[in-house]
């Protein structure tokens, strides 16, 4: 079934979602290759072919820098700009632009044919979307460097609470006072105390028991 085409009258305004909508934003350094990130929606129910155009072709590589969106599909699409000759004056660099363009497959439309599709397309049937480059100069700090007050907190608090406990523990027991708590300890408890005695009571006298094994008969 050939998918439905739009009215000439929505035939201009972009079919697709473009996230960011107006700006790429690059933040330097801009001595290494630099990336920003655009993410294409396809919010409708028919098959949708980009493409991705810039002014300044040999500043940039995009990937991908055309395709196919299914209904519903979305694709994420890398903007590398290339390392800039920092002598290269801003006002050149402000003059760097995107267009996504768009249209919706034709009848019976191929992967196959996404060349042809585009070389036989009329104009009228033609949706962009321009993007202006944002260049962010200011420098990052790196992380490292950066103080974590979280962790500084954390830290500090292990270390009063290690300082806490080695001052409120006891130093190691010597080998022979080990000895006197394991073993004569016990000792102490069970034998060296007397039973109590009942008040009032005499104690009774010890009778002294004769032997009648040894005496002879």
């Amino acid at each position: 079934m050939a998918a439905e085409r739009p009215d000439k009258k929505s035939v201009k305004q972009q079919a697709i979602e473009l996230d960011p909508p107006v700006e790429l934003v690059f933040r330097g350094p801009f001595t290494e290759v630099v990336t920003s990130s655009l993410k294409l929606k396809n919010p409708t129910k028919n098959t949708i072919l980009y493409k991705v155009k810039t002014t300044a072709p040999k500043q940039y590589c995009v990937r991908p820098n055309s395709g196919i969106l299914n209904a519903g599909e979305e694709a994420p699409v890398s903007v590398m700009l290339q390392p800039i000759d920092l002598t290269v004056p801003d006002s050149e660099r402000s003059k760097h632009k995107f267009m996504v363009q768009t249209m919706f497959a034709p009848p019976d439309f191929t992967p196959d044919q996404l060349d042809h599709a585009w070389k036989s397309a009329a104009k009228d049937v033609l949706m962009d979307s321009k993007l202006k480059c944002v260049f962010d100069e200011t420098p990052t700090i790196p992380a490292s460097t950066v103080p974590d007050n979280d962790a500084a907190v954390a830290n500090g608090g292990k270390a009063a609470l290690e300082e806490s406990l080695a001052s409120t523990q006891s130093p190691p027991a010597t080998p022979s006072e080990q000895a006197e708590d394991t073993e004569s300890q016990p000792a102490k408890n069970t034998t060296s105390q007397p039973s109590q005695v009942l008040a009032g009571a005499t104690p009774a006298k010890a009778v002294p028991v004769k032997d009648t094994e040894s005496q002879p008969a």
